[in-house]
Parts: structure tokens; C-alpha cells; sequence
């Protein structure tokens, strides 16, 4: 399931696969992640957090 998460997430420009460096950047934020799973988990949070901010607003 993460691997279709981030999979998506690089269709949609938001990550950044660097195989020389065996990392995923998740560009929004510029975090690197070795593991899809982490990458995926992230970026749940973060969007849960952005959510949240633009209903402060």
C-alpha cells in the first residue's frame, strides 16, 4: 500500500525519487526518506497538518 501511495505521490510531482542516494525527497517539505513506508506515513501527517492550518486560517 505505500508503495502505491508514493507512487502516486511522484506521479503528482510531490516526491522526488534520487536512486544514487536510494532516498525519496518529499518535496513540499524537503524531507528524505530511505523507506517508502515512512515516506508514506509522513506524508499523511503532514498533509493532516496542513489540513489543519488552512482551517485556522
Amino acid at each position: 500500500m505505500a508503495r502505491s501511495v508514493v507512487d502516486d505521490l511522484v506521479d503528482a510531482d510531490l516526491v522526488t525519487p534520487v536512486p544514487e542516494d536510494r532516498v525519496l525527497v518529499h518535496e513540499p517539505s524537503g524531507t528524505a526518506f530511505d523507506s517508502p513506508t515512512q515516506l508514506a506515513v509522513y506524508h499523511r501527517g503532514w498533509m493532516a497538518a496542513s489540513d489543519a492550518g488552512e482551517e485556522d486560517e
